[in-house]
């Protein structure tokens, strides 16, 4: 799938028409509508623009990968997970004492 199907599939999904998505990435709406319809090359700083708002990875749109998930997908460390990485520094901290 082109950028510009990912980009208006996304934009479709977020219930945005193309002139609130050029307003949102700042580009004029003709561009908007040209890169959409792969008339236009999507620049460098563009495609990271789009990532951002519409909340996907660069890769994604770039068709590199299927997974949306946004870039900064952050998951939370469970107590098991914080006792696990206690327990390693501090045999870390042993076999640096050795």
């Amino acid at each position: 799938m082109s950028i510009g199907k990912r980009i208006v599939k996304l934009r479709e999904t977020k219930g945005w028409s193309q002139r609130e998505l050029s307003r949102r990435v700042d580009l004029n709406p003709s561009v908007m509508n040209r890169i959409e319809l792969g008339d236009r090359p999507i620049k460098d700083h563009e495609l990271y623009k789009f990532a951002d708002v519409l909340e996907v990875t660069a890769d994604y749109l770039l068709s590199r990968t299927d997974d949306p998930g946004p870039k900064s997908s952050k998951k939370e460390l469970t107590e098991k997970d914080e006792k696990d990485i206690s327990k390693r520094i501090g045999k870390m901290k042993e076999d640096l004492q050795n």
